[in-house]
């Protein structure tokens, strides 16, 4: 995936994911699995009455210098054009060029991005968890939507190779070239070597902020000792390969019930760790 290193730095500059289609929109309290590199929506526990009724802030804009992110990219060329249209006026565009060092290195840029947070996760995670993994369903694996973010201007241009240019121009007066980028009118006039040019054109680019169902640490701590002094049973390379599964499907039928499943359960934030899923 061309896009890798953005993925990653956008969540360890800003600490949103990005749609992986930038304008796929999505929505809190979506239910979402990682299925083949994509994170995909299954239902919204909203409108599957799972739980009482979502509490949502109202739109809240986000630092504007955290959504102005750069790899390897250097502007080499920014030089005003000025033209007279037929009624007299001046129109002015600015041309810039833009070089990559890298493959995979990137420029990124989003002008006024805003969210929405989900505001009473404690008040509803127990009642979610029963049903997500008891009552309704049987997950083990699942993300929950929990803020949304999204910015109607914004840019990326990525490069495919070592040395990729873009030479591109914008109807705006600035040298700045994230805001050249990120125009509605940005185009681009010639690109080397580019895995892909994305600007607006209208529509948002989209972020999300999520949670993710784990096993809780009481029940992975008794899931780890049972491997590790089961050596009667496991050689030491049965062991090691058994660390290194799922302590999910050590599961056994008898001891996951509706009793049982709030120990089981416990929900995290999004990591780098399921970032790399989706860029894998």
């Amino acid at each position: 995936m061309s896009k890798q290193d953005f993925y990653r730095q956008c969540y360890q500059v800003t600490g949103w994911v990005p749609a992986q289609s930038l304008t796929q929109r999505f929505s809190i309290g979506e239910i979402c699995q990682i299925r083949n590199g994509r994170l995909q929506p299954l239902l919204n526990i909203g409108d599957a009455h799972l739980v009482e009724n979502l509490m949502l802030s109202h739109e809240i804009p986000l630092h504007q210098n955290d959504w102005q992110l750069s790899q390897g990219a250097h502007q080499v060329l920014s030089e005003k054009i000025e033209d007279k249209i037929a009624t007299g006026s001046q129109d002015v565009w600015t041309r810039q060029v833009i070089e990559f060092s890298g493959k995979q290195d990137f420029v990124f840029h989003a002008l006024a991005p805003k969210a929405r947070l989900l505001l009473n996760w404690n008040q509803i995670r127990d009642d979610l968890t029963l049903k997500l993994t008891q009552l309704h369903y049987s997950f083990r694996h699942v993300y929950v939507v929990t803020a949304v973010a999204s910015a109607v201007e914004w840019g990326l241009a990525v490069a495919g190779e070592a040395g990729a240019r873009l030479e591109m121009s914008s109807a705006v007066s600035d040298c700045n070239y994230f805001r050249l980028l990120s125009h509605p009118s940005a185009q681009s006039d010639r690109c080397t070597g580019m895995a892909s040019f994305e600007v607006s054109r209208g529509e948002p680019a989209h972020f999300i902020q999520a949670k993710k169902l784990v096993m809780s640490d009481a029940m992975s701590d008794r899931y780890l000792q049972r491997v590790v002094e089961n050596t009667e049973e496991l050689s030491h390379e049965e062991v090691a390969n058994w660390l290194q599964t799922d302590f999910f499907d050590q599961i056994r039928a008898n001891e996951l019930n509706l009793t049982t499943s709030m120990g089981f359960f416990s929900w995290v934030d999004v990591s780098l760790d399921d970032v790399e899923l989706l860029t894998a």
